[in-house]
This record gives C-alpha cells, sequence and structure tokens, in this order.
C-alpha cells in the first residue's frame, strides 16, 4: 500500500495531475528569505500551496512577500526564528501550521557554509554554528513539524543537504559533516515514519547561483584551491540555479512522488557522476 496519500496531500494523482499540483497544501519552507529556499517558496505558491516562510533575516522575508502579487500575498505567511534555536523553531512551526494545526510538507532549506580550514584549523565555534544550523536546525524544524504533519494524515518531508554531504572536498569540513548527517537523518525519518504516511527525502544541490555560493567565493586561497581541484566538475556547466532545486523539490512534494521516501537525490549537474 502506498503512503503518503491522505488528504493531506496535494491534489491530483498518478500521471494524470493537471496544473498546480499542490492546491490545498500547505508547506513550511526555511531558509527562505533568500536563494534555494526562497526560489522553492515561489515555486510551491506557483504550484496553488499555502507558503509559511520561515528566516532568521524577518527583514528580508517581508520585502519579498511584499514583491508577490496580491493573490499570492494571501497565501504567504512569514515566520522568523533561527532554526539553531529550539524555542524559536516551535514557536514558529506552530504559527506555520496556521489556525487549522496543520501542515502537508516540510522543506529544511536553512543553511550556512564557507571554507573554515581544515580539521586542525578550524575554530571550534565554527565548527559548533555550523552543525547547529545545518544539522541540528533540521532537526529541530522537522522534529516540531511532526505532530502537525500527522494531524493532516501524512505528509512530506524534503531536507537539502548538498553534494559535499555525498563526496568530500578542501577546506570545510564542518559543512560536509553536518550535510552528511542530514542524508542519515533523513533516511531515519523515512525509516521511522513510513506507517504514518510521512514521506522524507534528501536533495543534493551542487554549485548553485546564490547568495551563500557567492560568500564562499571571498576566501581567498581555499576558494582556488577547491576551483582548481573540481574544475570540470558540472557536467552540465555551472552554476545552476536556484530554480533548478525548486522544481525537483516542488516534485518531491507533490501527488507523482507518492511512492517515493528515503531517497537522496543530487541535483547538481552531473558533479557527482564525474
Amino acid at each position: 500500500m502506498r503512503t503518503g496519500s491522505s488528504d493531506s496531500t496535494p491534489a491530483g494523482s498518478g500521471s494524470q495531475a493537471r496544473g498546480p499540483f499542490l492546491t490545498g497544501s500547505r508547506v513550511l519552507v526555511t531558509g527562505a528569505a533568500s536563494g534555494i529556499g526562497q526560489a522553492v517558496a515561489a515555486r510551491c505558491l506557483a504550484e496553488g500551496a499555502e507558503v509559511a516562510v520561515l528566516d532568521r533575516d524577518a527583514p528580508g522575508l517581508r520585502r519579498w512577500i511584499a514583491g508577490l502579487s496580491p493573490a499570492e500575498q494571501a497565501r504567504a505567511t512569514a515566520v522568523a526564528a533561527d532554526v539553531a534555536d529550539p524555542p524559536q523553531v516551535r514557536a514558529a512551526v506552530m504559527e506555520a501550521a496556521g489556525a487549522a494545526g496543520r501542515l502537508g510538507g516540510v522543506v529544511t532549506a536553512a543553511g550556512i557554509g564557507g571554507y573554515t580550514g581544515d580539521v586542525g584549523q578550524i575554530a571550534e565555534e565554527e565548527w559548533n554554528r555550523t552543525l547547529a544550523v545545518n544539522l541540528s536546525g533540521t532537526f529541530h524544524v522537522c522534529r516540531e513539524a511532526l505532530s502537525f504533519l500527522r494531524a493532516g494524515g501524512g505528509g512530506r518531508i524534503v531536507t537539502v543537504s548538498s553534494q559535499y554531504g555525498l563526496v568530500g572536498g578542501a577546506g570545510s569540513p564542518a559543512y560536509q559533516a553536518a550535510k552528511a548527517g542530514v542524508i542519515g537523518l533523513t533516511r531515519a525519518m523515512a525509516v521511522d515514519h513510513a506507517p504514518e504516511g510521512i514521506l522524507a527525502n534528501c536533495v543534493c544541490p551542487g554549485p548553485v547561483d546564490t547568495p551563500m555560493l557567492r560568500a564562499s567565493s571571498g576566501h581567498g586561497e581555499l576558494t582556488r584551491r577547491e576551483a582548481a581541484r573540481t574544475a570540470g566538475r558540472v557536467l552540465l556547466g555551472g552554476p545552476g540555479r536556484p530554480e533548478d532545486i525548486a522544481g525537483l523539490i516542488a516534485f518531491l512534494l507533490g501527488p507523482e512522488a507518492a511512492f517515493l521516501t528515503g531517497a537522496v537525490l543530487p541535483c547538481d549537474g552531473g558533479w557527482t557522476a564525474s
């Protein structure tokens, strides 16, 4: 029997789905003030969902919502929180679930990156903060969202890792450890929550043109060393666009992904194949 196909799952089924395929679903997207998270939120709105956007950058969320059409603004809710702070997350997820107290999908796109040097060079506070946001932040959001997914009879969790969760790289051990941890966490949730109709999948983007990628280019010698080591790795050219990742995530939230859980899906232009 397929799971994740309760009445909380977006309208439509199988290859017959037409038009906006997330109509009727309420989706929480973290890291939505910029980059991949914002592109995911925009795609979910375009597909008919109600969207709660979460980020610690509250002004950025408000500016983004102000630029939406009136119809989209009516389906968008901004909630401010640092995903590394459990009490903030608890309050934000409750607000995101709305008056009905239900969520149909959760996308954990919040993250921080950057080169920190190897394990002998990275400062302990950099290690702790990177894991607190990228790994523990994913855990906090998913934990708080579970009861609201259950209230709707099931739903979807899509976590965002990285190609560096699958392969090694230079000068960023905390980032890579955290992103590999996100993959393990996602698989654990897939096993634990499939009987409840909650499907959990992980997307691993490669280089994507986001503020985080642009910021990482300012790390001098470490940036140049990794760029030289990985030159030509993106088979389709690069970097990708946030919208490229958002399309895959929207698919995982939708009706045609109803038999997919525990998957780890690179969306990296061929990086991990080369």
